[in-house]
């Protein structure tokens, strides 16, 4: 089975989370503003950007929601849009010296809590890169449900059904593409995994103990990581598709060259 495009993914949506995570108003350089209104049930939100002159006909313009570890970039033509790494989709071309973006009638209850970017470049890594993106908006809570009557004693559940990661617990041979190889011992569970890396001489730690992540999906395996640089990232492989049925990840930073192990269960 091939994770290299996952991964990738993983990489690029890494370091845009952890450029966004990262951001506040105080050190974003560019002029931009939002004004909001409204419920949060019918929300509406008119963000104005001025890019630099250089960019006008032949920049981008972002508008890009961070919700937890998910990011989701909005299209003038195709609406909101769940980001799963490499270049995100602009909201437009910019075309005009100062740029509106409106949002209206939007229900933002499930995205309560959210923070709202605008920002430029001609690309999201010249945005990132230099700074030309500004927290504009944070969106309102979600208003409080109304109290449900109280639910008729429910029998005693049933014992929950044991997790398929465990079988998966146990020792690995590990390979990486020069024929350098390690074993090291692991842990699954469906939110965290934990591995001894300590014989896996080209990676710099000696323990990973990473949660899962949902910013990729592939069916049937499970991927952790620390959504931040250096990157730790682990692929496990539920079905037994391949002889390598996990996979470690190391990546110092955006630029770095990733190393990676293929790993068969002993």
């Amino acid at each position: 089975m091939n994770f290299a495009s996952p991964f990738k993914k993983i990489s690029a949506a890494t370091a845009l989370v952890a450029s966004l995570g990262a951001a506040s108003s105080a050190w974003a350089d560019i002029t931009a503003s939002a004004t909001t209104s409204g419920s949060a049930s019918a929300y509406t939100l008119v963000a104005r950007i001025t890019p630099d002159a250089q960019y006008l006909g032949r920049g981008k313009l972002y508008f890009v929601m961070l919700h937890g570890s998910q990011i989701y970039v909005l299209s003038e033509t195709r609406g909101f849009l769940a980001y799963t790494g490499g270049e995100p989709v602009e909201y437009r071309t910019i075309t005009q010296a100062t740029e509106t973006i409106t949002v209206q009638g939007w229900n933002t209850a499930a995205q309560a809590g959210a923070s709202i970017f605008v920002g430029y470049g001609s690309d999201v890594m010249d945005m990132l890169n230099n700074g030309k993106f500004k927290l504009v908006a944070t969106l309102p809570a979600a208003p409080a449900p109304a109290p449900a009557p109280a639910p008729a004693p429910a029998p005693a559940p049933a014992p929950a059904p044991s997790t398929s990661h465990s079988a998966h617990n146990g020792t690995y041979m590990c390979y990486d593409d020069y024929g350098r190889s390690g074993a090291v011992t692991a842990t699954f569970t469906a939110s965290r995994a934990v591995i001894d890396t300590t014989r896996l001489s080209t990676i710099p730690d000696y323990t990973y103990n990473l949660p899962v992540t949902n910013l990729v999906y592939e069916p049937g395996v499970t991927f952790y990581t620390n959504l931040s640089f250096p990157l730790r990232a682990v692929g496990l492989d539920l079905t037994r598709r391949s002889t390598y049925s996990l996979v470690i990840v190391y990546q110092a930073s955006a630029y770095s060259t990733e190393i990676s192990y293929g790993c068969a269960k002993r």
